[in-house]
């Protein structure tokens, strides 16, 4: 009976590390995170691995966000795959900010797919979707040094 509650842990822990595993591998090739400025960014996309953008969306003006500011782009199909979706959020300190959070949010595109997640122009991350189509990034990215805020 011991031996039982013995496996009982050791298969949890397994699971755990499956799972981590899983997460490292939908980040797999992805580079360092840029240095950019992207307060004002003005258009945020999703590209496929042929570099086509399938979902696109204009930043709205900043919101202020607990001790932020937030700029939100509601991601709408470039392409054809009508019923994809998304968001992509960039938020930032409204003095003295030297990181960015940025998030993008998709569903709906193809499934285990890469894809290139890009603001004005500047390749943020890359991820790969899941079963269902979706992803999430969040990464911080470094403001250059003479864009502080």
């Amino acid at each position: 009976m011991s031996t039982k509650r013995q496996w009982i842990p050791l298969a949890g822990l397994a699971g755990t590390i499956a799972i981590a595993i899983y997460a490292v591998v939908q980040l797999t090739a992805q580079a360092q995170a840029p240095i950019a400025d992207f307060t004002s960014a003005t258009m945020a996309q999703v590209r496929d691995a042929q570099g086509q953008t399938v979902l696109d969306g204009q930043f709205e003006d900043p919101v202020a966000e607990d001790d932020g500011l937030e700029r939100r782009a509601m991601l709408s199909p470039a392409g054809s795959d009508t019923d994809a979706a998304g968001e992509a959020e960039v938020e930032y300190k409204k003095s003295g900010a030297r990181i960015q959070e940025v998030e993008f949010t998709v569903h709906n595109l193809q499934p285990d797919s890469g894809f290139v997640f890009v603001i004005d122009g500047t390749a943020v991350a890359n991820a790969k979707t899941d079963r269902r189509g979706r992803a999430k990034v969040e990464i911080d990215v470094r403001m250059p040094a003479t864009a502080a805020r």
